[in-house]
């Protein structure tokens, strides 16, 4: 124990450090890109990830990566960005877009056991040092102390044990606020939290000017949002 006035308790300690815990960055995310669908689309053909190429006088395309990995794609497939964006924002808007965005804070639970052994200990080892003390000063600073450590133990003692929860707070906003007011990096989050999978085929010969859409298919890989998907597809039918 650094004092025996704390500025939070454990409980409130362990709040907070799970709400910063909750808003850390993940640094494993690559910042150096611009590809919307990176990680969600995929190649029918051998499954792995399509990636964005973009060289200077071309129209960027997503293209299937086996050669790069060393792997061997019997078709492997390519597709333009501009035509996978938008049709990836489409679906994506189209299934959730309407959905009201909240935030789940994770809230730990509270023993008082570990900190009442800790405290317990503490208080044995100082009164192991009782008598040792040669000035009224150092007798008093000794007894101070003491008292501390048993007020505080008599406090744990009084502290009911508190289970884990789940905090789940509405924001005002639906997918679609958030997609509109986010930037290429927040909306590639959106997908990836939401499990976005788009698959492409190989296309076919010939001078397309729009996207094949039987090439593509779409689809919400995490279990709550495809939930709350299918919920919202059924409840506007329903209405209809």
């Amino acid at each position: 124990m650094a004092t025996a006035d704390p500025i939070l308790t454990r409980a409130e300690y362990d709040r907070v450090g799970a709400l910063l815990d909750a808003r850390s960055i993940n640094n494993r995310e690559r910042k150096d890109t611009n590809a919307l669908l990176l990680g969600v689309v995929h190649c029918v053909s051998c499954g792995g990830r399509m990636y964005l190429n973009a060289q200077t006088g071309k129209t960027p395309t997503y293209k299937c990566n086996s050669h790069a990995r060393g792997d061997k794609c019997e078709a492997p497939a390519n597709v333009r960005g501009d035509w996978a964006d938008e049709y990836a924002e489409r679906e994506f808007i189209a299934a959730v877009g309407g959905l009201h965005v909240t935030r789940v804070i994770e809230i730990p639970g509270y023993d008082p056991a570990p900190e009442i052994a800790a405290t317990l200990a503490e208080f044995e080892e100082h009164q192991r040092q009782e008598g040792r003390q040669k000035s009224r000063a150092a007798r008093e600073a000794w007894q101070r102390r003491a008292d501390a450590l048993d007020a505080r133990l008599a406090e744990l003692e009084a502290t009911p044990a508190t289970p884990a929860r789940r905090e789940v707070i509405g924001t005002g906003r639906t997918y679609a606020d958030e997609w509109r007011d986010a930037d290429t990096a927040g909306r590639r989050r959106m997908l990836l939290d939401a499990g976005a999978h788009l698959t492409v085929k190989r296309g076919r010969p010939g001078g397309w000017r729009r996207l094949d859409e039987l090439r593509v298919v779409f689809t919400l890989r995490d279990a709550d949002h495809a939930e709350a998907a299918e919920w919202a597809e059924h409840t506007a039918f329903d209405a209809v």
